[in-house]
């Protein structure tokens, strides 16, 4: 009997306490001993359970007596490894920087493992190669990133609404195409992949595209993971986790709408971003990555100003003879004060008829979170802010009191406007069934019997359903639908030349968010929601309702001008120190109790205070913006931290508590 056992390494597919070992050593079974190798699935005893694990490093040789109370590997589950070593090192990699387990980031490169596999069924598409006339910009933007095959180097390609960023890729997937590498582009939403994957088909053929998405079926999600994996598929296109693709042979990463929020994952560990992902990923393969944007997050355009990123610029549309959309602020103090209480202002009424007699399409959208209450004074447009934060006050209805969500202090509802003395004080806040209701009304009054036009309401409530989304662009692009109302899922990627009006309901309702981002996504989102019009012949129109027509981010959105907009708001984020100048974490307690959420908050504060051998600002503890969520109470601690002490960061979260949730680099304070 041989005094040498072989043992192999293996990260579980499961939550394991962060600041502990992530690989387990399992014992191997004798008609295993020849086949095992990196990256395979098997199946692994784990406490009292068996669960699914990837083998991480090649087989080891212990003493017998070393192996004594070794568990034994149960079954190797696929003979073909599932992840790459590249996607081992970058998962490695990202739990260290995230203080995130690393089985759950395997996990989320790994495939549900099927023995029946679902063909999956396409829409074909007839290919259209024609040969496009780029404009000088483009032509730039194309060489300069094709150039770049082969290297890591990271573009910003800042181009307007309109500007023709779609094509600058598609010119660089053709090259890339030709040299047997696969491409992935990133979208922010499941319903903009219909829309990217027609482009790609017509341009490439259908073969050659895959989607990849959590809506798909197992057995499809399976399918097409194998397709990619065995480089039959090279280009992949999907939101963010289309990332962790099991791609071989990659030259090319695109993350179009870079700024978009849904590329990070917030609501379930790990609590990744597409964007630092990817960056590691074009290290590891030495390919480009692109970040394309109208909007860059104020991060990326400073990255790109100071180097760190390449900056293309598109300044034009496509059509520069059409140019940019005229953008009419329409003050709704007014509105209120010429005595027209309605949502929709009658310079936005009139305009709804006139595009309607001109059959173009129309979009009511609304800017707004689902849970964005607060108070303003409808006269002057005043919103109270904290005296410790100057952050925007939060309404609770149940204590009637206004309360800061970044250092806990309350305040009573002002019985008059601290600004003007007036007592119109009112909360704010107004959902898309309210709009879809005002606007029946008004076109059943205004056209008196005459047949409506079809009027669809596109938000999460109503695209719940697999594929409503798509059956509502479908309805939208063929011109069967004349007004579409919408939230934040609408105002981006939808490229119709039928649009004729842009109507934003409420500019407000994000701007007065008690978040550090909030000026920020406001001019995003209004920007981007201003680009769905005027993409045909004719100029494109957008009124803009709002309470504060002063403020720097309407103002920037009518004139069109990020960079006015950026100087302004990377001013502030160096004044108060946020992002790109401190790092923020983002911890959240929880429990059924309130009572006991505070307590453990304060301990964890405590810890954090006597602890630390490097410079740390604490805010909080304090409850969440959502106080209680799934039957739980929040409590919520904001750490800032120099980005240089990064390695020091990771070491320092992954000794915190396992019931405290660690999110690094969070898009909101929310």
């Amino acid at each position: 009997m041989s005094q040498f056992k072989r043992v192999v390494n293996v990260i579980p597919l499961t939550r394991v306490k962060a600041a502990g070992p992530q690989i387990f050593t399992y014992a191997v079974p004798q008609e295993l001993q020849e086949q095992l190798r990196p990256g395979q699935l098997v199946k692994i005893p784990f406490g009292s359970r068996l669960i699914h694990g990837v083998v991480s490093s090649q087989e080891l040789h212990r003493l017998a007596a070393e192996t004594r109370g070794f568990k034994t590997l149960e079954q190797l589950l696929d003979a073909t490894p599932v992840i790459t070593d590249k996607n081992l090192t970058l998962a490695n990699w990202l739990s260290e920087y995230l203080a995130s387990p690393l089985g759950l980031i395997v996990k989320l490169m790994t495939p549900k493992i099927m023995t029946r596999v679902r063909p999956v069924k396409f829409m074909s598409y007839e290919r259209y190669n024609p040969d496009f006339l780029l404009t000088d910009h483009q032509q730039k933007a194309a060489t300069a990133i094709g150039a770049a095959l082969g290297t890591s180097q990271t573009f910003l390609l800042h181009g307007v609404t309109g500007s023709g960023k779609t094509e600058v890729y598609m010119q660089v997937i053709e090259r890339l195409l030709s040299r047997g590498q696969q491409a992935i582009l990133l979208v922010p939403e499941i319903s903009l992949t219909d829309q990217a994957i027609e482009r790609m088909a017509r341009r490439f053929g259908r073969e050659k595209v895959a989607v990849w998405h959590s809506r798909m079926r197992a057995s499809e999600r399976y399918a097409v993971w194998r397709d990619i994996r065995d480089g039959t598929r090279q280009i992949i296109i999907g939101p963010r986790s289309a990332i962790f693709a099991p791609v071989q042979n990659l030259g090319l990463i695109v993350m179009d709408e870079e700024h978009d929020p849904s590329f990070k994952q917030f609501d379930q560990q790990p609590k990744y971003h597409a964007r630092i992902v990817a960056e590691k990923l074009s290290q590891l393969w030495r390919c480009p990555l692109v970040l394309g944007d109208a909007t860059p997050s104020i991060e990326t355009y400073y990255r790109a100003k100071n180097a760190r990123y390449r900056l293309l610029i598109l300044p034009y549309r496509i059509k520069a003879d059409v140019g940019l959309p005229r953008v009419n602020l329409v003050d709704m103090r007014r509105e209120l004060a010429t005595g027209n209480p309605s949502i929709l202002s009658e310079v936005l009424q009139l305009g709804i008829l006139e595009n309607l007699r001109w059959k173009k399409q129309i979009i009511l959208f609304l800017n707004r979170r689902g849970s964005a209450t607060f108070v303003m004074c409808r006269d002057c447009g005043n919103v109270p802010v904290c005296a410790n934060c100057s952050a925007s006050l939060v309404w609770h209805s149940a204590s009637k009191k206004f309360l800061c969500h970044h250092c806990s202090r309350a305040y009573p509802l002002p019985a008059v406007c601290a600004r003007c003395g007036s007592h119109r004080i009112k909360h704010f806040g107004v959902g898309t069934q309210r709009v879809e209701e005002e606007l029946k009304d008004f076109l059943r009054n205004e056209l008196k019997g005459k047949s409506s036009p079809a009027v669809v309401r596109m938000d999460r409530d109503t695209t719940l359903a697999a594929g409503s989304g798509s059956a509502i662009y479908r309805d939208w692009s063929d011109g069967k639908t004349q007004i579409l109302i919408g939230t934040q899922m609408i105002s981006k990627g939808w490229d119709i030349s039928r649009v004729g009006l842009v109507g934003v309901v409420a500019a407000d309702t994000i701007l007065h968010l008690p978040d550090f981002r909030s000026s920020e996504r406001t001019f995003q989102v209004l920007t981007q929601v201003a680009g769905r019009t005027g993409r045909g012949s004719d100029l494109g129109n957008v009124i803009l309702q709002t309470y504060n027509p002063e403020n720097i981010a309407v103002q920037a959105v009518k004139t069109h001008d990020y960079k006015t907009f950026f100087e302004s708001e990377i001013k502030e984020r160096q004044k108060h120190g946020y992002p790109p100048f401190k790092k923020l974490i983002k911890l959240a307690v929880r429990d059924k109790d309130p009572e006991q959420a505070s307590r453990k908050a304060q301990s964890v504060a405590r810890s954090i205070l006597g602890a630390r051998d490097f410079h740390l600002e604490m805010l909080g503890p304090a409850p969440a913006f959502i106080a209680k969520l799934r039957g739980l109470y929040q409590q919520q601690i904001v750490l800032k931290a120099q980005p240089a002490d990064q390695e020091k960061l990771s070491r320092f979260l992954k000794g915190l508590p396992s019931f405290v949730d660690i999110d690094v680099d969070p898009e909101s304070l929310l």
